[in-house]
């Protein structure tokens, strides 16, 4: 089978939509199928990346971005590619990449038997409501409601609740939506001893972008409100790409006087991630969206209590009174008690990490990628 993925960032960038394409990319290409990945030649810290590369089984080609945007981008290249293209199956990845869309449209027109998929993550633009980004994004919603259900036959949903919207919103029907949740490799998961030791730092972990919505400053906010024992146990590590709300987190730490209490790491390896996942017992992402975070899961198999907002469409799936917390997005309040409980009760944090080791293992690829793979045979069989 010929398989064609299209993403607008893909390795070695490592958003959780970056990862779950690469993921089933190459599982993908190791089942013996003849996989591509069109994606473009956005600059990965400052540094410029080939322009087509063998990776893992699978061939990357980037084509010459007009500009950085997401939404906007345009890449003029992947219309002629697409169109000459001769693959089985399509997997997008996002909805609302305007260039993408009206070329996938073309596609679509011109080749009748090609099957084409969507992974979204996320709706268009989510927070986005007002002003008059908030009037292009009504607009083009309003677009896609009748351009995705063409294009599209198929849309994967990595959580169950996510179905609802992307029927609701885009009008894509029913029967056309399927759940493949995000995963991790099976052999990431470590077994671990009890990691606490008698006057050693509490570690808590972030790992993903320093925007406001990733709800960094809602930690901060918590560490403040605990007393000062409770403080002196831990220290927050604070690890992603800078955003536009970086300058505002350091003056939080600086205003609150958590210096001695924060560490900040920017862009980590993979070494540094894992690195600091073995050495942290508490994983938190609190965010205002997310579709899994799939940071929760890596954390989980490094052996971390995890804790997460309510607004992460995955929360009922991975959050139980054995595998962590969740809190409302923005409740400084709420984990500030929460950080309290956990911090200050070594049995229960202990417990729940060995518990979340043993749980971990129903979100590993080797369990989700043979959904996946029935999927695209059955669409491209015709059943």
């Amino acid at each position: 089978m010929k398989i064609l993925y299209i993403i607008p960032r893909f390795h070695p960038f490592k958003g959780g939509a970056e990862k779950n394409i690469e993921s089933l990319a190459i599982r993908a290409a190791k089942n013996g199928n003849d996989v591509i990945v069109f994606t473009t030649n956005v600059k990965f810290n400052g540094e410029n990346l080939d322009w087509e590369k063998n990776y893992n089984g699978l061939k990357i080609i980037r084509h010459w971005s007009l500009n950085s945007w997401l939404y906007l981008g345009f890449y003029p290249k992947l219309l002629p590619d697409l169109l000459k293209s001769d693959a089985d199956i399509i997997h997008v990845s996002g909805f609302g990449f305007i260039w993408v869309e009206f070329c996938l449209i073309f596609k679509r027109l011109f080749d009748k038997k090609v099957k084409i998929i969507n992974t979204p993550h996320g709706p268009f633009m989510a927070f986005t409501k007002s002003g008059i980004r908030g009037l292009l994004k009504k607009i083009y919603t309003s677009v896609l409601k009748i351009v995705l259900p063409f294009i599209y036959d198929a849309v994967i949903a990595v959580v169950d609740k996510q179905k609802e919207w992307i029927n609701k919103d885009y009008r894509i029907p029913k029967d056309r939506i399927f759940t493949i949740p995000n995963g991790i490799d099976e052999s990431y998961i470590e077994p671990i001893s009890p990691k606490y030791k008698e006057n050693e730092k509490i570690i808590i972990t972030y790992l993903n972008r320093m925007e406001w919505y990733k709800g960094i400053q809602t930690v901060l906010l918590a560490m403040d409100r605990l007393d000062k024992a409770s403080l002196e146990k831990i220290e927050f590590w604070i690890m992603g790409r800078a955003g536009a709300y970086t300058k505002k987190i350091l003056e939080i730490i600086e205003q609150k006087n958590l210096k001695e209490y924060t560490r900040i790491i920017y862009a980590p390896t993979d070494m540094q991630r894992d690195e600091a996942f073995l050495k942290s017992q508490i994983n938190i992402l609190p965010s205002k969206w997310e579709a899994t975070g799939i940071a929760l899961l890596e954390a989980m198999a490094k052996g971390n209590v995890i804790i997460t907002t309510y607004q992460n469409q995955a929360w009922e799936m991975l959050i139980n009174k054995n595998s962590g917390y969740a809190f409302e997005f923005g409740d400084d309040h709420k984990l500030s008690t929460i950080l309290n409980d956990i911090i200050n009760d070594d049995n229960k944090r202990n417990q729940i990490i060995q518990n979340n080791l043993k749980f971990v293992k129903n979100f590993t690829w080797e369990a989700i990628y043979p959904d996946y793979k029935n999927l695209i045979t059955s669409l491209v069989n015709g059943n």
